[in-house]
């Protein structure tokens, strides 16, 4: 008795001494677990990849995990970062060593913890700037649809004088060789203004520099069989050598929101100009000719928050060679590690969720809609999209939260050629989607919820010759305790 008292009191005298120091310390995260039920989705397979009617297969059940930490040291004007995260299926495998998104089999023992972000953020006292350095998530100012959550290392800083605000930064996505000009550099400049308490307005400019040539192509960021050259060959459906030369895109593009009370309207718009010159002088520039928008409706309608929403991004014209007028996304140069996509539509089929774990599939997997391997696609064709989504949700009791969506999605341009399983290069239509959840909250961070998505596939999977594939669907449930 005596000797547990102790031991006791030694663990809070320890403590005690310690809480000092840890004054400056933070954790949180989340832990969430899904189990599925799935026509389409399956862990054990590629993932992300645009599904065909070859993906469709029977019933997967299975269930799948993902824990995210977030260690926040320092004082209030300065604080040191690490964020780690390991994902798992329950019984995928064991005692594996440098093996990510696994050790759910029995025993567990594996070495598979993700490091995601590690930087440094600073306030400079009695400025209004504040900067952060490191490896860290950033997101672009279209709702994710450039580059959303993407982690990479650089430095940005953020200056706020009201009503006007500043972001500034410059990012190495792909360092390669450090005896060569051949990086990957993204600079981004961002200015916000807020005339009106009710209206905010935001000018962008983003810069992407691409200097891969084919002695940096074969050092693992590229892949040797869908190469970086191969996307600026609009309507190019396989892999073709890499070209030596420089990738210079500009983008200009505006953002806002206003808010009328009841009813909030929000949008974007952008262009892509620039163009990729060939070190040999013979070979004519590759231009760059993309651009996108966006419009969103939020309101209260009694009980209930409503949205409509639409997004266009324009795609290549077949037959088109020496220019690429499809939106070119961070994932067409493997440059980020981040998805390009709109979740705010909260769809489940047609495109991913943003609430998504390894099981990241969907008829598109990048926003500009590129047909081939999905994401990471370095060659073919970006049919681009135009997509509607609307939904309502609204509480039900004091714990229950319900929501209904439903979305259309259709390719912009049609396929130059047959792409494996579909009948793209006939028909634009490729689905429409109805989905709903029921969300229970059991306590202070942790929920649980039903989940289910339906989607009938349109003519661009209705290969003539070819039985008629089958719709897909989405069902599960999620248990998710955030801290």
């Amino acid at each position: 008795m005596r000797k547990g008292f102790l031991m006791t009191l030694t663990v809070v005298l320890v403590a005690a001494i310690a809480a000092p120091a840890m004054a400056g310390a933070d954790i949180n995260g989340f832990y969430r677990a899904k189990e599925y039920v799935s026509n389409y989705k399956n862990y054990t397979s590629a993932n992300y990849v645009n599904p065909s009617p070859a993906d469709v297969a029977p019933t997967n059940s299975y269930i799948e995990q993902r824990l995210r930490l977030r260690f926040s040291m320092g004082e209030e004007n300065v604080k040191a970062v690490a964020f780690f995260e390991q994902d798992m299926m329950w019984g995928d495998s064991s005692g594996q060593a440098g093996t990510r998104n696994g050790g759910g089999a029995i025993q567990g023992d594996s070495i598979n913890v993700e490091t995601k972000n590690i930087y440094l953020w600073f306030r400079i006292p009695d400025t209004g700037v504040d900067v952060t350095v490191g490896l860290q998530s950033v997101s672009d100012s279209y709702r994710g649809t450039f580059f959303g959550g993407a982690d990479m290392a650089g430095a940005v800083a953020t200056m706020k004088f009201a009503p006007f605000a500043l972001r500034v930064g410059g990012f190495t996505p792909w360092e390669r060789n450090t005896n060569q000009d051949d990086d990957s550099q993204l600079y981004i400049l961002e200015a916000k203004i807020a005339p009106v308490k009710e209206l905010n307005l935001g000018l962008n400019f983003y810069y992407i520099r691409d200097g891969a040539d084919v002695a940096s192509a074969t050092s693992g960021e590229f892949p040797t069989t869908a190469n970086v050259d191969a996307m600026f060959v609009a309507g190019a459906t396989a892999a073709v050598p890499i070209v030596p030369g420089v990738t210079n895109i500009y983008m200009p593009g505006v953002n806002f929101d206003f808010n009328a009370g009841v009813v909030k309207l929000s949008g974007f718009a952008f262009a892509q100009f620039g163009d990729r010159e060939y070190d040999n002088p013979a070979l004519p520039k590759t231009k760059f000719r993309g651009y996108a928008g966006d419009l969103r409706v939020d309101a209260n309608a009694g009980p209930a928050k409503v949205f409509l929403e639409g997004l266009y991004m324009s795609g290549d014209k077949p037959g088109t060679t020496d220019k690429i007028e499809g939106v070119v996304v961070a994932e067409d140069f493997k440059m980020l590690s981040s998805t390009s996509n709109n979740y705010g539509m909260d769809l489940q089929i047609l495109t991913l969720n943003g609430d998504d774990l390894n099981t990241a599939r969907a008829l598109t997997y990048s926003s500009n809609n590129n047909r081939v391997g999905g994401g990471y696609a370095m060659s073919g064709v970006r049919l681009g999209s135009s997509l509607l989504a609307a939904g309502a949700s609204m509480k039900v009791g004091d714990r229950m939260t319900a929501k209904v969506g439903a979305g259309y999605l259709r390719a912009n341009q049609l396929a130059p050629a047959a792409l494996a399983g579909t009948n793209l290069n006939v028909s634009k239509k490729m689905g429409t989607e109805v989905n709903a959840y029921l969300n229970y909250n059991i306590m202070k961070g942790l929920d649980f919820g039903i989940y289910g998505a339906y989607a009938w596939l349109g003519d661009g999977y209705k290969v003539a010759g070819s039985p008629e594939p089958d719709n897909l669907y989405d069902l599960h449930g999620r248990l998710n305790y955030a801290f």
